[in-house]
């Protein structure tokens, strides 16, 4: 093996000789020995390293290393025929530890309870193997898709594997899709994707909503949080869209054509979909081939990725005509006919489908993103597909139901000193029905972090809200509060709550004990009464008194804490003091979005906007009613950008729209992140930039976004 003719490295250069009185070498150099390789000593290293990532499991890591090795050696085994065959060797010991590594993966869902591993069990599994059918072939022939799809014999294996062994997951699958295959393909009409190219969802997830993957992959299209995020999908504790089988067919065909823009193939294209455009970069720089056979049969490509190309490939050929390759009997899925309603504030689904007059079943299943069976909370107007005739009906019956009834259950994070019996008294519910609704038995132990689906009684409020503070201005600590927590919800500092209460330095609090949260005890909020407010243009103007705080000021006014501070130019660290003057907003005024100060114009007529503290590019476009995207343009800046007070901004003319942003490459960079980081593609970026995707980034280059 290649270990043992390491350990006779050839040194880089040899010294030179002594030369004799005629100026001829004294002794003739020692030739070397015959069974040493000259071998570069970076390919020992990586080969040392790759055998350990192997032996640690880790499949990536291991095949970057080999791949390594092999580069190394490939130049240097061209001329030394022993070297050749060490190098053979290399590949040979590469792809049996890959594929063994490949093996031992272990399919399973994280925590979901629904997950399909079925079709990613298939495409990690051994390549089928085809065993020549004229009768299959004869089909294959006869279809025509509108991509390029070729009939070798890796495709033909899987269609062969498809009728065969893999009947029964095909049969299942061509049922299911008979309900999305013709919204599908005018979608994807729509991006300008060919049609044929929705059936790779049999691939992926066999066309199951409920699909998910080891890798985090949810949906008919299989996306991983951060591609569906980047392609406008909403994925958080609430809403997943993910599981929307329309909104992830835009996404996918989204994707599926800035893949194709960028590497000019519909094979590299779903590699990429499947493996990451990073390993399909790797690979053509690796080897300048741009043809998904050749990087596969150079093992480029995880065997996952080998089999998913020519089993969408085959999946295509059968759900064009699947008639000739028997599947023509199966009655499919027809699609359900519905209508969108928006509903106006948060609502379950029980009292949606009692108003609608049908069951939670119907409404989950056509709004597979609601992941808690409601609308999400803070969310008004949120569209909710019902069946066709309903919705007219379900509104006019919700508006009957009182806002803070529509919510018959809340979702509740266990937090640390949470027990049944007080979450029972806070939500005016028994125990045994909290212990009913979330399958557990009487002594069952509550866990941080748990979430519990919680009945609520009647009156029982429509969340967790902080206690008010009591009438002697004393606050009772909750479990799980701090005094950095209690300090920001009531508006003062923390060294205040220590000076009050004598606690020093100290920090330590526990549940259940009482803390003054205001100098003298007694709070503005019962004060205030004999503490007028005088009417001013605007507002109302108030006096601060002792023991005041911006928090009990502002509820004591009913207005928004946000809107008294940004009317009196502080924030939730300033300190009030006795005597000062303190305007009051209407609650029209308040009610409005913070606006940011306009700054005065330059001398040269351009406007310039001064940061203060708390502004947002966002706040500070709405105020000049100048567009966001332009606004960032204008300064170098994207919308992770983070402004700092007194910082000068040059506001564009009104309905100007974002041009070219003028980038400085930093140290780091590479086209994929910066791609990423402004929301568009590799392909775009290069052709704006007149750059190749193979181009080296250096610190200092300057590249134009649009």
């Amino acid at each position: 093996m290649l270990l043992a003719a390491c350990a006779s490295v050839a040194p880089e250069a040899p010294a030179p000789a002594a030369s004799g009185p005629a100026g001829r070498p004294a002794a003739e150099a020692a030739p070397p020995e015959a069974g040493a390789l000259r071998v570069h000593p970076e390919a020992v290293d990586s080969l040392l390293l790759a055998r350990e990532h192997a032996r640690l499991g880790r499949l990536e890591d291991a095949e970057d290393a080999y791949q390594r090795t092999l580069d190394l050696l490939a130049p240097l085994a061209a001329g030394d025929p022993r070297l050749a065959l060490q190098l053979a060797e290399v590949e040979a010991e590469r792809d049996r530890v890959v594929d063994a590594l490949e093996q031992s993966v272990e399919i399973a869902g994280e925590g979901e309870p629904e997950h399909t591993g079925e079709a990613e069990q298939i495409l990690v599994g051994p390549e089928p193997e085809y065993h020549p059918e004229e009768r299959v072939e004869d089909a294959a022939r006869q279809v025509e898709p509108d991509w390029p799809v070729v009939r070798n014999e890796r495709v033909l294996a899987w269609v062969e594997a498809y009728t065969g062994r893999l009947r029964d997951f095909f049969a299942a699958s061509h049922r299911r899709a008979g309900r999305y295959e013709e919204r599908f393909r005018e979608i994807f009409a729509e991006h300008g994707v060919p049609q044929d190219l929705v059936y790779m969802a049999h691939t992926e997830s066999g066309f199951k909503v409920t699909a998910y993957s080891r890798a985090h992959a949810r949906g008919i299209y299989q996306f991983i949080a951060p591609t569906a995020r980047r392609y406008g999908l909403r994925v958080d504790w609430w809403v997943d869209e993910r599981a929307d089988p329309e909104l992830a067919a835009h996404a996918a065909a989204s994707y599926l054509k800035d893949l194709h823009d960028e590497f000019g193939d519909w094979a590299l294209a779903l590699a990429a979909y499947n493996a990451g455009e990073g390993r399909v970069r790797r690979a053509i720089r690796r080897t300048g081939s741009r043809d998904f056979w050749t990087l596969a049969r150079r093992r480029f490509f995880r065997r996952e990725t080998r089999n998913y190309v020519p089993a969408i490939m085959a999946a295509t050929l059968i759900a064009k005509n699947p008639e000739k390759f028997g599947f023509g009997g199966i009655e499919r899925d027809r699609p359900v006919p519905f209508e969108v309603v928006r509903v106006p504030t948060p609502t379950d689904f029980e009292v949606l489908a009692r108003c609608a007059g049908t069951d939670v079943a119907t409404l989950r299943d056509l709004n597979p993103a609601l992941r808690r069976q409601q609308t999400p909370p803070r969310k008004k107007n949120y569209e909710v597909r019902v069946p066709v005739g309903l919705g007219e009906r379900m509104l006019a019956e919700l508006e009957q139901i009182p806002e803070d009834q529509r919510i018959t259950k809340v979702v509740h994070r266990v937090r640390r000193g949470d027990t049944l019996s007080t979450l029972a008294r806070r939500y005016r519910t028994t125990v045994r029905a909290i212990q009913q609704a979330n399958g557990m038995g009487r002594r069952t132990l509550l866990r941080v972090g748990r979430v519990l689906t919680i009945p609520r009684g009647p009156g029982a409020p429509a969340g967790w809200e902080p206690p008010r503070v009591a009438a002697d201005g004393t606050y009772r600590v909750r479990p799980g509060d701090t005094l950095s927590t209690i300090a920001r919800r009531l508006g003062v500092s923390v060294r205040q709550i220590q000076a009050w209460n004598g606690l020093g330095s100290s920090t330590r609090i526990y549940a259940g004990q009482r803390l003054k949260v205001a100098a003298g005890g007694a709070t503005a909020a019962v004060r205030r009464k004999a503490g007028p407010v005088t009417p001013v243009a605007g507002g109302e103007r108030y006096t601060v008194r002792r023991g005041d705080t911006a928090w009990e000021i502002a509820r004591a006014h009913d207005v928004p804490l946000s809107a008294l501070l940004r009317v009196n130019g502080l924030s939730r660290w300033s300190t009030l003091r006795p005597g000062q003057t303190l305007t009051i907003p209407e609650r029209r005024q308040a009610a409005t979005p913070r606006v940011a100060t306009r700054a005065t114009p330059a001398v040269d007529g351009e406007r310039v906007h001064v940061v203060r503290r708390g502004d947002t590019p966002w706040d500070i476009a709405q105020a000049w009613g100048v567009d966001l995207d332009a606004l960032l343009a204008a300064n170098g800046m994207n919308r992770r950008s983070v402004l700092r007070p007194g910082q000068r901004l040059a506001i564009p003319a009104a309905g100007e729209t974002a041009g070219p942003i003028r980038y400085v490459v930093r140290r780091g960079d590479t086209l994929s992140r910066i791609a990423r980081r402004y929301g568009t593609t590799v392909r775009r970026l290069c052709d704006v930039n007149g750059i190749s995707p193979d181009a080296v980034l250096r610190p200092g280059d300057r590249l134009a976004i649009q």
